[in-house]
């Protein structure tokens, strides 16, 4: 599928912009004040839990604290909402989950914005396949044995997941349809850590999540992992079999960036994107993400985070008009 021709030439234009500003471009001053980074995900999500790492990283750099605010539902439009009726001054971030980009705008009830016109990627944070684990009182060890167990108990089973529109929501829909799982998909404003207290509840029997997201979980025995929806095995769990092994063409990459509102001066685009560049591939924050699991990945910044963007909104918008229309 191809980008409609509107949408292309915002992208086409985004990165041209982009490149034009000098990578040693900074801002007088910036930040002289306490930044906020909006957040679409409940607290405890992996997205949150990651931002939070960056964002210390970038108070100790500035000295100006860099808090972060979670504004979970809609989909991720309450919390693009946020940043889009704040002042364009770089004081107020958005830390964005993919689904902003590859599923709001495939949506038949779109936003009244448009992702790619009115926000600005600084920087990608994060790229991981999505993982699909269980209650350990099922008894079930793989991926194929749930579907087995689905198709046994028709819409018995539940998933559970970060709020609707969400990617684990869409990729917990997405094997549902692609093996005919007779299973019932349930998101929730409380995301992965409500799920996990239903599946401990024996409410729910399953969560989709990225790797971090299930960390403490998982370490705790609260649920078990059956398979990672990536193109490979993470080098961070590689005994998590790969799901497409089970499901031909489950794949599932969740990955997150930082993004500012159309608007925002290019000088401060310019420091926020070095500024990250730092903070990113830093030692320390390089250790504290991997120490919590974060999977490894090529970074892109700038214009090449927006050409990844389009490379993504190309893969996904089917599946979404497939799914969620």
């Amino acid at each position: 599928m191809k980008l409609p021709r509107r949408r292309f030439l915002h992208v086409a234009a985004a990165a041209a912009a982009l490149q034009g500003v000098p990578r040693t471009a900074s801002a007088q001053g910036y930040p002289a004040r306490p930044v906020r980074i909006v957040v679409p995900l409940p607290a405890g999500s992996a997205p949150d839990i990651r931002v939070r790492i960056i964002a210390e990283g970038l108070t100790r750099m500035w000295g100006q604290q860099v808090v972060v605010e979670n504004r979970p539902g809609g989909g991720g439009i309450i919390a693009v909402q946020a940043v889009l009726s704040a002042l364009p001054d770089g004081y107020t971030l958005l830390y964005a989950v993919a689904s902003i980009f590859t599923v709001l705008p495939a949506q038949r009830d779109k936003p009244r914005f448009d992702v790619n016109r009115d926000l600005i990627p600084i920087g990608l944070t994060s790229n991981e396949g999505m993982v699909f684990a269980v209650s350990p009182k099922l008894g079930i060890d793989t991926l194929g044995q749930l579907i087995t167990a689905a198709k046994k108990n028709p819409h018995q089973l539940i998933i559970g997941t970060n709020p609707a529109g969400s990617l684990p929501h869409l990729a917990a829909m997405l094997f549902v349809r692609l093996k005919q799982a007779p299973m019932i998909v349930v998101p929730s404003t409380g995301g992965t850590n409500e799920a996990i207290r239903e599946i401990m509840g024996g409410r729910f029997h399953a969560v989709v999540e990225a790797l971090l997201g299930l960390r403490g979980a998982l370490d705790a025995g609260d649920v078990k992992a059956l398979a990672i929806m990536a193109r490979a095995r993470s080098p961070t769990a590689p005994n998590i079999p790969i799901a497409a092994e089970t499901v031909p063409g489950l794949v599932a990459l969740g990955w997150t960036a930082l993004v500012a509102p159309r608007g925002i001066p290019p000088a401060v685009v310019g420091q926020l994107t070095e500024d990250l560049r730092k903070v990113m591939e830093s030692t320390e924050t390089h250790a504290r993400l991997e120490r919590i699991g974060t999977t490894p990945f090529q970074p892109a910044f700038a214009a090449d985070l927006v050409h990844f963007i389009a490379s993504e909104q190309q893969l996904w918008w089917p599946i979404v008009q497939a799914e969620l229309r």
